[in-house]
């Protein structure tokens, strides 16, 4: 553990969506990393009995990778109790859910959540998953009490299409779950890092990817009252 992390418990980030295949694994996974770079000491609890999360992480057995995973989908509808154990050793727990709004992991891990974020890809099928999605997170709001953010995530954007202008903009009509300002592309160095146990600050070229894993970073630690970085990290 490291002796610069902030005060407090750690800050809980849970990503789900109804329909897998939206982005939910490359979206934990490139957001842990960066954050881990960032100085924070990171969980990744994976709680999807594929173990997508848990594969990435242990590629040349964790080398690459700047977070700890924790295989959080054995713990069933307990997951909740069995993770607050952990919040006072981490800094930051991202969530990658398994899919489907009706597990009660997910449930359980929502209510205790400081942000939610909903990784949607653009087409007819995935945002038409998009309400189940929204509304479980308003009977979460609504049982616990608490109205912490919740953002959708755009993924395996291609922005110079207009189709996928016009779904953006369609997402951006939400007020109460509006999309980040920030969109994760359709881009080969998020599937490379996947090969390899990384995020896409390992590849030459993969600029843009990193600009967009970094402006996430940038808007989930804003969104979760931390510093852009911690002290003595670069």
């Amino acid at each position: 553990m490291s002796n610069k992390s902030p005060a407090g418990p750690a800050k809980i980030v849970t990503i789900y969506n109804e329909k897998g295949g939206s982005g939910k694994t490359t979206t934990t996974c490139q957001l842990a990393g960066t954050l881990g770079y960032r100085g924070y000491d990171v969980l990744v609890a994976d709680l999807d009995p594929q173990q997508t999360s848990a594969k990435w992480l242990a590629k040349n057995e964790g080398a690459n990778f700047p977070a700890t995973i924790w295989p959080g989908y054995r713990y069933g509808s307990k997951v909740t109790a069995e993770l607050e154990k952990l919040i006072s050793k981490y800094d930051i727990i991202v969530v990658d859910c398994a899919p489907s709004v009706e597990q009660p992991a997910t449930w359980g891990v929502l209510l205790v959540s400081d942000l939610a974020l909903i990784p949607t890809k653009l087409n007819a099928q995935d945002m038409d998953a998009l309400p189940a999605a929204k509304n479980l997170a308003k009977h979460v709001w609504d049982t616990s009490g608490r109205r912490f953010p919740v953002r959708v995530v755009p993924c395996a954007t291609r922005m110079h299409m207009v189709d996928d202008k016009a779904a953006v903009e369609s997402l951006q009509q939400d007020t109460v779950f509006p999309p980040l300002p920030v969109t994760l592309g359709d881009r080969k160095a998020y599937t490379r890092a996947m090969m390899i146990g990384a995020t896409a600050h390992a590849f030459k070229g993969s600029e843009d990817s990193v600009r967009e894993i970094e402006a996430l970073a940038d808007q989930t630690l804003k969104l979760i009252n931390l510093p852009r970085q911690l002290k003595g990290t670069k």
